[in-house]
């Protein structure tokens, strides 16, 4: 009876091993996803287009949260690859894609951590990134030398990091991982940690030119709304709301956004005084809001302007945003994350096999 009952608890032992083996492999379970670039251009009305998609990312499994540099000759990313080695665990490193040899370089390989979300930070000294440890449970924004793959923690008491965007040098926006997730501007000089806000979007983004004002999505609105932080006054200013149910969206060089829903990518101009924030420390001209035309396929392949495309499409729904690309038909039909190179000629675009990542 007793060896009876010691084999039932072994039993239970090892399926409650297994359980918890099976769960935390979901838990780190990544997306099927890829990065292509798209050219940027605009057509003799000023309007913008994107086009020519090309394939970066040639690998399966987990390719993404592309990060440019401020020169636009290279973007950061994160991504898994299986090198076969005994040491390799299969977690996300970091990846630099030079644009004008078309390289991929691996810049920070740990095979017993998993990174994401690389910047170089605002000092440039090696690249910043999310770090999720090996008990898979604390993550911390860390900055790694890329030559030595060693990290240190910046903020070692915050670890639940999720994103952040940097401020200055000493200062960054969080997003801490919660229900709801909550926003956190940090000082790492004072140790100061204040809360901006509640219920917010993974995506923030720093609005272009030398300022330190970064933009979120406030999901505790009705709707969802874009809004900008200001890092000089601490102030929080509403922007536009988000296309519906969506958070992922991108600044162009002028200070105009762009976000997608479906297949179809969409812009929008803010009032002069937002976009004249940007603009005037910016050496980019600005582009006409889009007129809903405009597509990724190829140039050569268009088709003759019609009479009654000449005038924008009507909004619909979607509010102040304004149809500038339908991508229904190309490889990046199904997109979610993106990001525009400073120049804002190419734009990086985050596909995805089966179900929209959450």
């Amino acid at each position: 009876m007793k060896s009876f009952l010691h084999f039932i608890t072994i039993t239970k032992l090892l399926v409650a091993v297994t359980c918890y083996a099976a769960f935390a492999q979901e838990e780190m379970t990544l997306p099927e996803t890829d990065i292509y670039l798209l050219d940027i251009s605009t057509d003799k009305k000023g309007y913008l287009v994107f086009e020519n998609p090309a394939l970066i990312t040639k690998n399966e499994g987990y390719d993404n949260e592309p990060w440019w540099y401020p020169d636009g000759s290279a973007f950061l990313y994160a991504a898994v690859r299986d090198t076969t080695s005994r040491n390799d665990t299969l977690r996300s490193d970091i990846y630099k894609y030079t644009l004008s040899d078309q390289k991929i370089t691996a810049i920070i390989r740990t095979p017993k951590t998993a990174e994401f979300s690389p910047m170089v930070p605002p000092n440039k000294v090696g690249i910043s990134v999310v770090r999720v440890l090996e008990d898979d449970t604390t993550q911390m924004l860390e900055r790694c030398m890329d030559k030595l793959d060693e990290c240190e923690p910046l903020f070692p008491k915050i670890k639940k990091v999720g994103y952040y965007m940097w401020i200055d040098a000493n200062r960054a926006l969080l997003y801490i991982v919660g229900d709801p997730a909550i926003l956190v501007v940090a000082n790492s000089s004072t140790g100061k940690v204040d809360t901006v806000a509640e219920d917010v979007g993974r995506c923030l983004q720093k609005l272009p030119g030398k300022n330190l004002q970064i933009a979120f999505v406030d999901k505790g609105s009705n709707p969802w709304t874009i809004k900008l932080y200001d890092g000089k006054s601490g102030k929080v200013s509403g922007v536009v709301p988000t296309l519906e149910d969506q958070e992922d969206f991108c600044f162009m060089p002028d200070g105009s956004l762009l976000m997608g829903s479906g297949s179809k990518l969409y812009h929008y101009v803010p009032p002069v005084a937002l976009a004249t924030t940007a603009r005037s420390q910016s050496s980019h001209s600005t582009t006409t809001t889009g007129k809903g035309a405009a597509n990724s396929k190829n140039a050569s392949n268009a088709q003759p302007e019609k009479p009654q495309d000449k005038k924008p499409k009507k909004k619909n729904d979607t509010g102040p945003w304004e149809e500038v690309a339908d991508f229904d038909g190309t490889p990046v039909y199904q997109f979610y994350r993106l990001a525009v190179s400073p120049k804002g000629n190419k734009l990086a675009l985050v596909t995805y096999l089966e179900e929209k990542p959450e």
